[in-house]
């Protein structure tokens, strides 16, 4: 295993600290839509093998789905295709809302 994985209240904290911290969302449009990390990138998991090329694998990157099952297989693969700086959000955001963390939703704003 090469990526870290993070409990909600420290991935929070990192967010907060880390400004080059990149977060990358693996659910579906529908999800994303509903309720999401502020500044999250979605690519559906099911998309992610094709699009690998639009993510940059210098950067820090914070994986999450929404209860932490799509996010390993999403790091696992990651990993294979040279990703280094990555961390699972553990429990996804189902976690993330039960620890009264913040969301946004609704269509994402430019």
């Amino acid at each position: 295993m090469s990526y870290r994985d993070l409990d909600p209240e420290t991935a929070h904290r990192e967010l907060q600290q880390d400004s080059t911290l990149r977060i990358l969302d693996v659910r579906t449009v529908e999800e994303f839509t509903s309720h999401r990390l502020p500044n999250a990138l979605l690519v559906p998991v099911q998309e992610l093998a094709e699009r690998l090329h639009e993510l940059d694998r210098e950067a820090n990157w914070l994986v999450h789905c929404e209860h932490g099952r799509r996010s390993l297989w999403a790091c696992e693969l990651l990993v294979e295709a040279g990703f280094r700086k990555l961390a699972n959000l553990r429990g996804g955001l189902a976690y993330w809302a039960g620890c009264g963390l913040p969301l946004d939703s609704g269509p994402q704003r430019s």
